[in-house]
């Protein structure tokens, strides 16, 4: 039997299940939400069914191949509860030592605030579940804002079925005194296939900082399909870092759009660490207004026949904007990178200043990265660049330690470690530097062990 047809007999048992729990969701949402969210959920369905599962014959799904994720049996809702010993392990084994932070903890997608630390008084910042703000009839109107479902049939399944997810809103000049740390617990009984939606809004002159990570605590597979929706209003600035240090049981399609308005700021830290079978990050940043800054920083790491697929698109739409994208890859025994990034400069974003590279490093010649870094411009007066290398170690460096009495392990860390300085670097918070440091190291070690 042909890979193709194993892809596609997979992803027909998937989409049947997918579509099989639109029509639950829907029977059950039917009555209390508005018409309006009803019209967008099948809407998405639609935009779903006509796309299908992705197959590599899909240009943007050219190098993952989904079909060994995808004939896994899984439950589209909680079959179980968690106790509260495993969430309160997980929250330990999440927590960032010396980080000074706000806690928000949600349970397989599901804001649990008995587990949370956040201050009493959240004057300035609203957060609640999405389950209870979707049945608010404005909240149609920020579902899918600047997401165009049907060229991403995962966000559009996930448009189609979530339930629940987070929002978290900024007041207008509000600035959250320290980072808020949203700590994600998974785990069930059976198999597990989940939908979260988030959404972020940035009102104009706020600013804050989010650390995102996530634990899974049993030994079933897990399949996250999550979206996370964030608007940057102007004169606003938002931080977001997402840890991603996964198990061997765990698949993760993450899609995260990003609409900036004018004079606004966002940073983007996005940490890939083995052993998560399956990771694939879509992310988006539309600059829809003059003088918009982006920053998009990532780290991935993979090894043991797993796969870390990093994909972005940077949309210049106005004037006098600058985009950096720096993303640094160590691929170690056995494992698979994907990188493609695009920079699309429209006609009237003149100006504009836009830069990516795509930097890796091969740890075992076992190892495999395809890059493909993108322009795609049509207005004349910007200054654009994008880049990729892969290489190995540099045996004058390594020669160079060991001369000096360093061990070959101390020696690999030592040289990893350089390698992504140029990432961590680039976060401020001394806290959460020190501990993605740590995890670098952890993981070279354990690499070489």
């Amino acid at each position: 039997m042909s890979q193709q047809v194993v892809e596609n007999s997979n992803s027909l048992s998937l989409k049947d299940s997918l579509v099989k729990e639109f029509g639950l969701t829907y029977s059950k949402n039917q009555a209390s939400e508005p018409e309006a969210l009803l019209q967008k959920r099948e809407a998405a369905l639609a935009a779903f069914q006509q796309a299908g599962i992705p197959t590599t014959k899909n240009e943007e799904w050219r190098f993952t191949n989904l079909a060994p994720f995808l004939k896994d049996s899984y439950q589209m809702q909680p079959t179980g509860c968690l106790s509260r010993e495993q969430i309160e392990q997980a929250i330990t084994s999440a927590q960032v030592k010396d980080l000074n932070a706000y806690r928000l903890v949600l349970v397989n997608g599901v804001i649990d605030f008995s587990f949370s630390n956040l201050p009493e008084n959240k004057q300035g910042w609203t957060l609640q579940s999405v389950a209870e703000l979707k049945a608010a009839p404005a909240f149609a109107a920020v579902l899918n804002a600047s997401l165009p479902i049907e060229k991403y049939p995962f966000a559009a399944i996930n448009t189609a079925c979530f339930t629940d997810g987070f929002y978290l809103e900024l007041n207008r000049d509000f600035s959250l005194d320290k980072p808020l740390q949203i700590i994600h617990v998974y785990g069930d009984q059976e198999n597990l296939f989940l939908q979260p939606r988030n959404i972020i809004q940035v009102n104009r002159g706020a600013s804050a900082e989010v650390l995102e990570s996530s634990v899974l605590v049993t030994g079933q597979l897990l399949f996250v399909n999550g979206v996370t929706e964030i608007q940057v209003e102007e004169n606003a600035h938002f931080k977001h870092a997402h840890f991603q240090v996964g198990e061997q049981q765990e698949r993760w399609i993450m899609h995260t759009q990003v609409r900036q308005l004018r004079d606004s700021r966002y940073d983007n830290y996005t940490l890939t660490l083995p052993h998560a079978d399956l990771v694939r990050n879509n992310l988006n940043v539309i600059l829809d207004g003059p003088n918009t800054e982006t920053h998009l920083y990532g780290l991935y790491m993979v090894e043991d026949k797993h796969l870390v697929d990093n994909h972005s698109l940077v949309d210049h739409r106005h004037p006098n904007c600058m985009s950096n994208q720096l993303y640094k890859g160590v691929i170690l025994d056995g494992g698979k990178g994907v990188f493609n990034g695009k920079i699309y400069v429209h006609r009237p974003a003149q100006k504009t200043n836009a830069f990516q590279q795509n930097n890796n490093l091969l740890f075992s010649p076992n190892g495999t990265i395809n890059s493909k870094p993108q322009l795609e411009i049509y207005a004349d007066d910007v200054k654009c660049s994008h880049g990729s290398t892969v290489g190995q170690f540099d045996e004058e460096a390594l020669f160079y330690l060991r001369s000096r009495g360093i061990g070959a392990e101390t020696a690999h860390s030592l040289m990893v470690t350089a390698f992504a300085f140029d990432v961590t670097n680039k976060i401020e918070n001394e806290a959460l530097r020190a501990h993605i440091e740590h995890l670098i190291e952890k993981t070279i070690s354990a690499a070489q062990a």
